[in-house]
């Protein structure tokens, strides 16, 4: 009896065993099921990573595999368009050099993987549904094109100018810059329909960008070559014209518990020539950028606990924090 008892025991427990380790995979329901409106996030008693991997955290939107087809046409070595005479409205001389396809990626690639989730990111609160974007755009990137994407003049939109030989990965046909990763969840908001390109929530974007340029006589484009204008694409420079500054984080400090209260994922982070954007982790702010030094130092292109990370950042020059979006409700969102 006590055998046939142990045994009934035993098969309990490997099922049990069976069902966790075998159960299928619940990203989309997941994503569904949150409950940002009625459910206050609190802190984990545990003190958060300095970095974390994209394998240690729920995905909303899976990552698209990289097929061998796909690899073969969206990789790190293939090389953009040449144009030789390019020209516009406002130039007076002729540009040459190479052009990306970062636009064709985001359609082929990306934009099937996102459709499925579309209606749930408009569901949710507009820095939410950014911030899954966010991560999901730069881990994209990551696994088809190397951990540093990074690439002298690019955008998700394919606005920029053609670029010369000479700066980094510049005649790389995908890839982006900083100001161009900074600028693309905003941008593929408003092509998914979930931010409106005549709002201020979508000024970070070339959409809502162009829309301000045309509508305020007091902000113009600018940041194209020679002193031309680039299509309404923003440039690290273009940013502060645009959104609200939230704080401004002197240089060689290190941002308070106060200045940190203010942030919230969405927000861009600016300084003289390089930019990066906060993401919200496991509850927790970090930070992402393309190209710059304190995503890659020892090479690991991980996102940054925001604290820590603004305060690399903001070793040799002023940095601000600029945001869009409406404030995320206080029903939900992070609780410092």
């Amino acid at each position: 009896m006590k055998k046939a008892i142990s045994l009934i025991i035993i098969l309990i427990f490997f099922v049990g065993c069976y069902d966790a380790i075998y159960a299928p995979d619940t990203n989309e329901d997941n994503f569904y099921n949150i409950n940002y409106e009625n459910s206050e996030k609190q802190h984990s008693l545990l003190t958060p990573p300095l970095r974390i991997g994209f394998n240690d955290f729920h995905r909303a939107i899976p990552i698209p595999e990289v097929t061998i087809a796909h690899a073969a046409v969206y990789n790190t070595d293939a090389e953009g368009d040449y144009i030789a005479e390019y020209t516009q409205p406002d130039m007076t001389d002729t540009l040459d050099g190479y052009i990306t396809a970062n636009l064709d990626f985001f359609t082929e690639v990306l934009r099937s993987s996102l459709d499925i989730y579309v209606d749930s990111l408009k569901n949710l609160q507009k820095y939410q549904a950014v911030n899954a974007l966010t991560l999901f755009i730069h881990e994209s990137f990551q696994d088809f094109f190397g951990l540093s994407y990074y690439r002298w003049g690019g955008d998700i939109t394919d606005r920029d100018q053609p670029q010369t030989e000479g700066h980094t990965r510049s005649t790389k046909r995908f890839g982006m810059d900083c100001s161009g990763f900074g600028a693309s969840p905003y941008e593929a908001a408003v092509l998914l329909g979930i931010l409106d390109s005549t709002n201020s929530e979508s000024a970070f974007s070339c959409f809502g960008f162009q829309y301000i340029c045309k509508t305020d006589p007091a902000i113009s484009d600018g940041g194209g070559r020679n002193g031309s204008t680039n299509n309404y694409r923003l440039e690290v420079s273009d940013m502060p014209k645009v959104g609200t500054l939230i704080t401004t984080i002197t240089s060689g400090s290190t941002p308070t518990d106060a200045q940190m209260d203010l942030m919230q994922a969405g927000d861009v982070v600016i300084k003289t020539g390089h930019m990066g954007i906060l993401v919200e982790i496991n509850n927790d702010l970090y930070f992402l950028e393309a190209g710059g030094s304190t995503l890659n130092e020892d090479g690991l292109y991980t996102p940054y606990l925001a604290k820590e990370a603004l305060a690399d950042f903001a070793q040799s020059k002023i940095t601000d924090i600029r945001r869009c979006l409406p404030k995320m409700e206080t029903t939900s969102g992070i609780v410092h």
